[in-house]
């Protein structure tokens, strides 16, 4: 199971796979009304007083969010080999350099307490990583912690924007920043890609299975609804109640990723390689030139995604959408 999240979300179909610089400039970066905020999560509720200087962001998503808003870290969730040399993506390149990589990378259920108490941080935002209630208890020992927000497996992106937005005293700003990101989607949404299929998904080179968003209501197929786009019906029932909404297949199980638009990671291999795996390509989006191979911070970009990283992933599908779109 944990393998699975690792290779699907932070793998990542997750991009999953220290600490002393300061948060930056914080009287520009951040205001605050001065009351304690309260923010809900999958492990209780964490109150947060006064306004965080020292934050730890565990998880890509979480450091695009402050990113945005302008707010630097002091230790960040790092991609090892997957990013350039400080394990950033390409959208992520707006981080301090004083910000200590968490690293080389955080591993689910393996949470680097100690590095994170090192950074002496005063918030910590947790995401999917953080796999059970004794992890959290761990972390949130350090300093007020927030969980993931709900239990689909990636949080909404536009959810933990808000968030932030509530504890730093700049909702309006928030809510700006989801608004203009929610513009370029709808512009990118063209009429005739409503009621169309989409798949997301990577195959495993070393294993030999495909990993495949199976569930909806996942922030990774946030994007794609917002596009107009659905998942395949028979996908869905056969990701419900599988463990962060994703499904593990075996090569014979191409047929699962039908689909007029697809997605996909070829992990540790080419598109050559994808090609060769029987029923490949036959599939719908491989013949009506829905299909589009990525590489790895590309679906990072997917699985895991921010206001930051879905500039980036439209841009790299755009030709795929105007295709299936009909533009």
């Amino acid at each position: 199971m944990r393998r699975a999240l690792l290779s699907a979300c932070a793998l990542v179909l997750l991009a999953v796979p220290a600490l002393t610089a300061c948060s930056g400039d914080t009287e520009e970066a951040s205001a605050t009304s001065g009351e304690a905020v309260t923010v809900e999560h999958s492990y209780g509720t964490t109150t947060i007083e006064g306004t965080p200087e020292r934050i730890v962001a565990t998880s890509s998503q979480w450091l695009d969010a402050l990113l945005e808003l302008g707010i630097q870290p002091v230790g960040y969730y790092s991609a090892g080999s997957y990013g350039d040399d400080r394990g950033l993506y390409p959208w992520q390149t707006d981080v301090d350099p004083d910000a200590v990589a968490l690293g080389p990378a955080i591993e689910a259920g393996q949470m680097p307490v100690e590095e994170i108490a090192a950074l002496e941080p005063d918030l910590v935002l947790g995401a999917w990583q953080i796999t059970s209630q004794g992890v959290y208890d761990r972390i949130s020992q350090v300093a007020p912690t927030v969980g993931p927000l709900g239990e689909t497996g990636v949080d909404r992106w536009d959810e933990q924007v808000r968030v932030l937005g509530e504890i730093f005293g700049r909702t309006d700003e928030a809510e700006g920043i989801i608004a203009d990101r929610n513009a370029d989607i709808e512009e990118a949404a063209l009429p005739g890609l409503e009621g169309r299929t989409a798949v997301l998904a990577q195959y495993l080179m070393s294993d030999q299975q495909f990993v495949v968003v199976a569930n909806p209501d996942d922030g990774a197929a946030l994007l794609f609804s917002q596009l107009g786009m659905v998942m395949p019906p028979e996908l869905v029932a056969e990701g419900e109640g599988k463990p962060f909404g994703r499904v593990m297949l075996a090569p014979e199980r191409v047929d699962a990723l039908a689909a007029d638009l697809l997605v996909i990671l070829p992990n540790g291999g080419t598109e050559q390689d994808l090609m060769a795996l029987p029923g490949f390509d036959l599939l719908p989006a491989v013949t009506g030139g829905g299909l589009a191979v990525v590489d790895y911070p590309t679906v990072v970009a997917f699985n895991t995604p921010s206001s930051l990283s879905i500039g980036y992933a439209l841009d790299a599908i755009r030709p795929q959408l105007e295709t299936v779109g009909g533009a």
